[in-house]
């Protein structure tokens, strides 16, 4: 076919599409050219003028037929065809609003929702970071090989053994996070605490990214020995306190108490390697940190170009595996895992988005479930219209075409609504508060991708709940159907097969039941947990003093650097203590080492106790333990890996600790002011550290000893006290508490960082602990101007921020389970009642012969109980083998939790049989000679 020829059909086939009257009525006007040229042919052969005309009309044949003819040549008939089915569709669905109403709300849950999760899970794991060339991008982590789930960062040893002998990066980098004091400056801009990054130079060029303003420190200005301390700031940072200013190079500002001068801004929503960097400044290693086994590090890396992540975490493994034999007090029972880029910095959304996802994808296939079963019984209705339309020579694909056409449409509106539920959850799902450490979901929108995900769900949606109800809704005999009711007619519509998706959408809510039961349940074990300490009415913030301020480097212990503690910080923290002590409305003040129940890092120390020899036996036990990144188990688990000896939790506290927070003393006393140095140094021990270090034995008047350097004095066990989790989730951990006035005067790195640190608690006589910020602000303002109070928050308020972190969860899974019990129980409703209607005459006939509503019951209930089984039977099944994927969500629960399960199959079982109360009243009250009268 030649071009033009191609232009010129495809003009006319337009023209038939969008100008039909106009080319039908050129159709009817070449016809009836062609049929009076006919006629006056005839009639030019000596035929009489109306015997031509019949003449004609004979030879033309059927113009009617010649029309639709010619209409089917044009290839654009189908178009009209579906626009009719559309148009008819809509006026059939308009005819049922309240069965439409239902329809479209249901899909509009599940598509919407459904639509949400699929956004959001591809921008999290699709769009572009804005890292250039984000895919080449990894992160290595270690974790212990009993335990491969607990994931925590590299030793500094690690990190230059892979950047050293590795064969798969170009380029590898190192970061630390790290905490500091903005000094009030001269403006007026009070001091702040400020989160940022230790980094080398490597680690910003592994990710590629140009300071907006500026640049970045060189690898010779990251030196351990280079003169200039230089820092590289955030973009929310430069508008937040220095408000955006363009001269903002060169500037200095005060870093406890040191001048750094600003080189760079880094972009806007730069966010490596967590949420809270502000700041990047030069880490400068030395020899003694090489040598230090604490997994602190982060380590980042660009692969070769060629090279895959398999490939470079086989490089990583046989680097594993060396270090393990050559050093196994430091590197034996620990693996390396390779991340990319995306996966370390959003994982954390991975498992709550597939629950979420696996929850909306089993509610939309309940719905679909039950709109085919509400389809299968209206088609009950509309029988003696498709026997109609079959007697008038509509074929069977015809007839699926439109009731297929009336599904689609249905789901099409369900799609469209569900647009705003899509917006609604999308904006939820935005909000989802990332664990410490992690990176929030930002900048996701209803673009393209979403209408074209919404839309296909939409049309599969369509498609999966009408085929089946329109293939049967074919199969019926014309002639029984326009004689005899619909009923009696139906020839293709298999009870078992309405049971099938009445089982199924049984199976399926269980299912859901059985998640959101689940974690619900660890909910509410998690936000009821006996603390062991009461909450109400305290102030809580952090102080610290600058390590500068008194740690003097002198030599290593144990290949750790250890410092001279000159002068001891205590005094700074008692003149604060005192402080707020004597703030009027205040009733006790108490402080620790580190937040309760919030603690990000928290060092653990290895623990010598008095007649323990399998301890004095076991080798390398002197040093600091592995460092605890808590998280959910992640205590107990880096517990169970010690493989030194016994280890314990660290706090320093003041004295009257207990006191003050009202923490529970099993037995003993609490520290007191004439526990100082010069006095006997003391300890107070949890009853974990209890049971695990004397078990069988009162641990009063035990002596302990913490290796940490030679000064360290062996302590004196004066109490045992309730268990107060080092966070929300935590189990059962050791935890030893000393005061913080009786402290060695030499400390090893890290360690020594505790000492100038403290979390303050003001326990107030007012209901508004946050009233007494200002003056505690003055206090801290007294001892040290330069010293902010930072996390100021009340304890009531650190323990709620748990609810939104996990609520979103269980509130979303409760209400897909509701969603999907409520479907379920109308399936039930739907195929109890159909089944009802169905066998009416056969009721009608036992009942006169005698049958008592007891029969009746057993004869319509007892089908409703054999789906209710069957579906629990499925549904059972599958939950066992889905929920074990819930476990890592899960706290204080296990995923096969008997309780659990027997209350879910109680309420779907009474929610089931409530689905068939009305049903069973209407088969009990039917009249057996109005039934075979109607029959």
């Amino acid at each position: 076919m030649s071009i033009s020829r191609l232009l010129r059909v495809l003009r006319q086939r337009l023209r038939a599409l969008f100008r039909r009257t106009s080319v039908d009525e050129e159709l009817n006007r070449e016809l009836a050219f062609h049929l009076e040229q006919l006629v006056q042919e005839f009639a030019e052969r000596g035929m009489p003028l109306e015997d031509a005309r019949h003449a004609a009309r004979r030879a033309i044949g059927n113009i009617p037929s010649l029309e639709e003819q010619c209409r089917d040549h044009r290839s654009v008939t189908w178009i009209h065809d579906v626009r009719r089915d559309v148009v008819y569709g809509v006026r059939m669905l308009r005819k049922n609003p309240g069965f439409t109403l239902v329809a479209v709300l249901s899909l509009a849950m599940g598509i919407g929702a459904n639509t949400a999760i699929i956004s959001v899970m591809d921008a999290v794991f699709r769009d572009s970071l804005p890292v250039p060339n984000d895919e080449r991008v990894v992160v290595a982590r270690t974790f212990p090989l009993d335990n491969p789930r607990q994931e925590t960062h590299a030793p500094i040893s690690d990190y230059y053994e892979w950047r050293d002998t590795s064969h798969s990066f170009d380029l590898m980098g190192v970061s630390l996070g790290h905490q500091a004091d903005f000094g009030a400056d001269a403006a007026g801009t009070p001091a702040e605490r400020v989160n940022g990054q230790l980094a080398t130079a490597e680690a910003l060029a592994v990710l590629g990214v140009q300071p907006i303003i500026g640049r970045v420190f060189t690898a010779a200005e990251a030196h351990i020995e280079a003169p200039e301390r230089l820092i590289v700031i955030s973009h929310r940072l430069w508008q937040r306190r220095f408000g955006g200013r363009a001269g903002i190079l060169g500037e200095q500002v005060r870093l406890d108490r040191v001048n750094w001068t600003i080189v760079g801004v880094m972009p806007e929503g730069f966010r490596f390697p967590n949420q809270g960097a502000d700041y990047w400044i030069p880490l400068r290693l030395d020899r003694s940190q090489r040598q230090s086994p604490q997994r602190f590090y982060v380590v980042t890396a660009r692969l070769k170009d060629g090279v895959t992540i398999s490939q470079a975490q086989s490089d990583l493994d046989i680097i594993a595996a060396r270090l393990a034999r050559d050093d196994p007090d430091w590197h034996e029972g620990w693996g390396v895992r390779v991340k990319p880029l995306r996966e370390a910095m959003l994982g954390w959304s991975l498992a709550p988005l597939v629950t979420l996802g696996s929850a909306v994808a089993l509610v939309l296939l309940v719905a679909c479930a039950n709109l085919a079963g509400l389809l299968l019984s209206r088609g009950l209705v509309r029988m003696p219209e498709m026997a109609m339309r079959t007697a008038l020579g509509a074929g069977r694909s015809r007839i699926v075409r439109q009731l297929l056409t009336e599904s689609i449409l249905l789901s099409v509106a369900g799609g469209a609504l569900g647009l705003l539920v899509a917006w609604g959850g999308i904006r939820s799902l935005v909000g989802m508060t990332p664990p410490p450490g992690g990176v929030e979901i930002v900048a996701v929108t209803l673009n393209l991708r979403s209408l074209i995900v919404t839309a296909l769900i939409s049309i599969a949606a369509g498609i999966l709940f009408g085929l089946a109800p329109a293939l049967m809704g074919t199969r019926t005999g014309v002639t029984a159907t326009l004689k005899e009711s619909p009923i009696a007619s139906v020839s293709g519509l298999p009870p078992r097969f309405r049971g099938a998706l009445v089982a199924t959408q049984i199976a399926v809510t269980f299912v859901l039941l059985i998640g959101s039961g689940l974690l619900m349940k660890s909910f509410v074990q998690l936000v009821s947990r006996d603390l062991h300490f009461d909450p109400e009415r305290l102030l809580t913030f952090e102080y610290h003093t600058p390590l500068g301020d008194y740690m003097q480097r002198r030599g290593s212990v144990g290949g750790l650097p250890y410092f001279a503690i000159d002068p001891p910080p205590s005094l700074a923290l008692e003149r604060v203590h005192r402080g707020l002590q004597a703030l009027p409305g205040v009733e006790s003040v108490a402080g620790a080492s580190f937040p309760l129940l919030n603690s990000v890092v928290l060092p653990t120390m290895s623990v010598s106790v008095e007649n323990l020899s399998e301890l004095a036996a076991s080798p390398g036990s002197a040093g600091l333990s592995a460092p605890l990144a808590i998280g959910v188990g992640s205590v107990g688990a880096h517990l169970a890996s010690d493989r030194r000896g016994l280890s314990a939790a660290y706090f320093l506290v003041t004295p009257g600790f207990f006191t003050s927070i009202k923490g529970r003393v099993v037995e003993g006393r609490d520290f007191a002011e004439s526990d100082t140095s010069s006095s006997e140094w003391v300890a107070i021990v949890n009853e974990t550290a209890a049971a695990r270090f004397w078990p069988g034995e009162s641990p009063l008047d035990q002596r302990l000893r913490l290796i940490i350097v030679p000064e360290e004095r062996p302590r004196r066990v004066i109490a045992v006290v309730r268990d107060i989790p080092p966070t929300r989730q935590s189990g059962p951990t050791p935890v030893i508490y000393t005061s913080y006035l009786q402290q060695p005067l030499h400390y090893p790195q890290p360690g020594a960082n505790m000492l100038g640190r403290m979390t303050f608690m003001v326990r107030t006589t007012g209901d508004d602990p946050m009233a007494l910020l200002p003056a505690a602000r003055r206090v801290v303002a007294d001892v040290d101007p330069d010293r902010p109070l930072a996390n100021v928050v009340t304890m009531e308020q650190q323990l709620a921020s748990v609810v939104p972190r996990r609520g979103y969860l269980v509130v979303a899974m409760v209400a897909f389970a509701f969603m999907a019990m409520l479907l379920a129980s109308i399936g039930i409703y739907g195929v109890i009642s159909y089944s009802v209607t169905q066998r009416t005459r056969e009721i009608g006939i036992r009942v006169a012969l005698g049958a008592g509503a007891r029969d009746v019951v057993g004869l319509v209930g007892g089908r409703a109980l054999v789906l209710i089984a069957i579906g629990l039977s499925a549904g059972l099944g599958g939950a066992l083998a889905l929920t074990r994927f819930l476990q890592s969500q899960l706290w204080g629960v296990t995923p096969t939790d008997p309780a659990t399960f027997a209350a879910a199959i109680l309420l779907l079982v009474v929610v089931a049989l409530g689905a068939c109360v009305f049903p069973l009243r209407r088969a009990t009250g039917v009249d057996p000679t109005i039934a075979l009268r109607c029959e």
